[in-house]
């Protein structure tokens, strides 16, 4: 720090201004300077009380491990990708789907189910758990009892009713 620097001491009616140097006169002198705590502010050193001495240095520290931690993954700011055309947010894509898109989807979701309910109950049945519940062919040929290779067969068939459903 800079022997003119300025520096505050607290004291019992506020804060009192000296330099740098008067406050390592002090501190040699007088030994319960020794035990108090300040901070640097703006080029100047500030006395504070323990708590807040704590705090300052604690924000600090954490700080730093955070800046450490960006440096360790990799992180990379917007800013970064920052190019003379364009903002780096913008370079970022949006996953969420276009509004057209999911009324497209929609759509075909109704016409799908429409077409459903034209198919026979056992193919569609088979296709519901396949496809809406998730269920693997192994599943439902544990659950009815039928073969796999039955199933995988049925399942050709009921898709190839469905498209022909659809294509109308």
């Amino acid at each position: 720090m800079k022997e003119n620097a300025k520096c505050f001491i607290l004291t019992v009616s506020g804060y009192e201004e000296i330099t740098y140097t008067i406050l390592t006169e002090r501190i040699e002198s007088d030994p319960s300077y020794k035990s108090r705590r300040f901070i640097p502010m703006h080029g100047m050193l500030l006395e504070v009380q323990e708590k807040d001495y704590k705090e300052f240095y604690r924000a600090i520290r954490r700080q730093k491990y955070l800046q450490e931690e960006s440096v360790r993954v990799n992180e990379v700011s917007y800013n970064a990708l920052d190019t003379d055309e364009m903002s780096g947010e913008e370079t970022i894509v949006d996953p969420s789907p276009l509004p057209d898109a999911v009324v497209v989807d929609r759509l075909m979701l109704e016409t799908l189910r429409l077409c459903m309910d034209r198919l026979n109950e056992r193919d569609r049945d088979l296709l519901t758990a396949l496809y809406f519940d998730g269920k693997t062919e192994r599943e439902v040929s544990e659950e009815t009892g039928i073969p796999q290779k039955t199933l995988n067969d049925r399942r050709h068939r009921a898709l190839e009713r469905l498209r022909e459903i659809m294509k109308k």
